[in-house]
């Protein structure tokens, strides 16, 4: 009896541990190559997101405007990454594929380009339900682009 009821208070604290676990997020950014078949796409690395620097990959935040910092992967013609700025708007329950555009192999410019995006399965943000259902367009054309934030250059 005792035993039981030591399993019932132990079963009982891992599932209120489970619960106090639960994610904050509502969106999801990947900075890894959902297609393969564009000319000139390369992966990203978000180095940071509104400030807050951090290796993790995928990131998952909240929706809404945030100001993103992309290292983009290095060109033929050089050895560091290029990194730049860009503010992006993320709806909720959404995973967004990021990558970078360039126009060609030895062009250190690029433009952040949403590679993929699609609904997060079994996603209830927390905030309260999205005010429509979470459709995520076949055409990411349709999705607002992230737009340039000017960094100063580095040396």
């Amino acid at each position: 009896m005792k035993k039981l009821l030591g399993s019932l208070i132990l079963a009982t604290a891992s599932v209120v541990g489970l619960t106090a676990c639960a994610h904050q997020w509502e969106t999801v950014l990947d900075g890894r190559l959902y297609t393969r078949t564009h000319l000139h796409r390369y992966p990203v690395s978000i180095v940071a997101v509104d400030g807050e620097y951090s290796t993790i990959t995928p990131r998952r935040v909240d929706a809404g405007v945030h100001e993103l910092v992309i290292d983009a992967a290095p060109t033929i013609a050089s050895y560091l990454p290029d990194r730049k700025a860009f503010t992006f708007k993320t709806e909720k329950c959404v995973r967004y594929w990021l990558a970078a555009q360039r126009k060609s192999d030895y062009s250190r410019d690029f433009e952040l380009v949403i590679d993929h995006a699609e609904a997060v399965p079994g996603c209830q943000p927390t905030s309260g339900a999205p005010a429509q259902p979470v459709i995520v367009p076949s055409d990411t054309s349709l999705i607002e682009p992230p737009r340039a934030i000017p960094m100063p250059k580095r040396t």
